[in-house]
């Protein structure tokens, strides 16, 4: 009798059990995704990661563009005020490198202007955010480079024509003022010696950001792109 209802019992057991398993596997294809839909679900995101990403990269090269400008318009104020509280020339030297994965970064470094940039340690030089380049490749549509700050020799420091590789430098003589030489004095600057840094995204002729020394007394700020040029320049 013992035997019987053993049997019986692990009879009923084994059923409720299948039962059991039966039903939980139906809850678990209910609650799956056919491959149709997985397929609809993939094709879904793949398409609005499609409408996203151009914007997406838009955004952060815009952001790396107004935080390089910032930081131009940092170091060429740091230049004019070291100068000012040294009594004597000060300069910012910019120059266009790239990185170890081959995108354009500008390089640049605050120093005396009687130290040449060749001498300058490489501790020295600091960078700013990859992928922005200088605008100084060719001239705009009215025949003007949007870049204006003088080009000097790395190994003289002295001014030059030569676009191959330049570098560019914001100078400023004991006063602040924005000169040719060292030792100009205020009175002997001149309109050219003001200038202007444009920079803007690699591959891209816009967005443009710029920072302009704006007056003969070294007055500093910055400017962005505009659809009609004012005084031959896009960028002010």
């Amino acid at each position: 009798m013992n035997i019987k209802t053993s049997a019986s019992v692990k009879s009923t057991i084994i059923k409720n059990f299948h039962i059991n398993l039966s039903a939980k596997l139906l809850k678990l294809e209910a609650a799956g995704y056919s491959f149709i839909e997985l397929t609809l679900v993939v094709s879904i995101i793949g398409i609005l990661a499609a409408i996203a990403a151009p914007a997406w990269l838009g955004f952060i090269n815009n952001e790396r563009l107004r935080t390089s400008n910032n930081r131009i318009y940092q170091v060429i104020f740091k230049a004019r005020r070291k100068a000012m509280a040294d009594k004597t020339a000060w300069q910012a030297s910019f120059q266009e490198t790239t990185n170890v994965i081959g995108q354009p970064v500008i390089k640049w470094a605050v120093h005396k202007a009687a130290i040449v940039p060749d001498d300058l340690a490489n501790s020295t030089w600091e960078y700013l955010e990859p992928g922005i380049e200088i605008d100084d490749n060719e001239p705009n549509d009215k025949g003007e480079y949007e870049t204006t700050l003088r080009i000097v020799k790395p190994d003289t420091n002295k001014v030059t024509k030569d676009r191959t590789d330049p570098i560019y430098r914001a100078l400023f003589n004991y006063k602040g003022c924005p000169v040719y030489y060292p030792t100009d004095q205020c009175t002997q600057t001149s309109l050219q010696a003001k200038g202007r840094i444009a920079i803007k995204p690699q591959n891209q002729d816009k967005p443009k950001r710029c920072v302009i020394i704006s007056t003969l007394l070294g007055a500093i700020r910055t400017g962005e792109d505009h659809a009609k040029a004012l005084d031959g320049k896009y960028c002010y």
